[in-house]
């Protein structure tokens, strides 16, 4: 037999508190080098609170949760992204048993990054990482917001 292949019952246990003692100095190092701390979130540009409504010829009423004005009548089969993000936010609800009532937060944040977000069931759709165009179709409700 090699040397290699046979291993002294006594290193065992050295190489074992080899590993522990390496594993442990480099989760110290990244602890306090901020290795693994995420970034700060920015502080929010904008921010409002949105209800969406279905309506009967298939479109979806955009109000202002504050101040129940309209903001927006998305037509049927327009916007394809909104809806998709609309259900996927609905079927969270659904799932948790809580209904249309409370408001969806939508939050512009500096550098043009937008998040739909549910406080209710804390779901949160970063709509950056789905293009300009897509995160078009959440902007123009704060261009098309009056106010009360």
């Amino acid at each position: 037999m090699s040397a290699a292949a046979t291993l002294s019952p006594r290193l065992i246990p050295f190489a074992a508190v080899v590993i522990l003692g390496g594993a442990l100095a480099c989760a110290t190092a990244a602890r306090l080098t901020g290795f693994a701390t995420p970034p700060a979130t920015p502080a929010p540009v904008a921010s409002l609170s949105l209800r969406f409504a279905d309506l009967a010829d298939g479109g979806v009423a955009v109000r202002d949760a504050a101040t129940h004005q309209l903001i927006a009548t998305i037509p049927a089969r327009d916007d394809g992204f909104l809806r998709m993000t609309l259900r996927l936010l609905a079927a969270a609800r659904l799932r948790r048993h809580i209904g249309e009532a409370p408001p969806f937060t939508l939050t512009q944040f500096p550098g043009g990054r937008m998040a739909l977000a549910d406080p209710t069931t804390g779901e949160t759709v970063e709509l950056e990482a789905f293009g300009p165009s897509n995160i078009a179709e959440f902007a123009r409700f704060f261009k098309t917001r009056r106010p009360a």
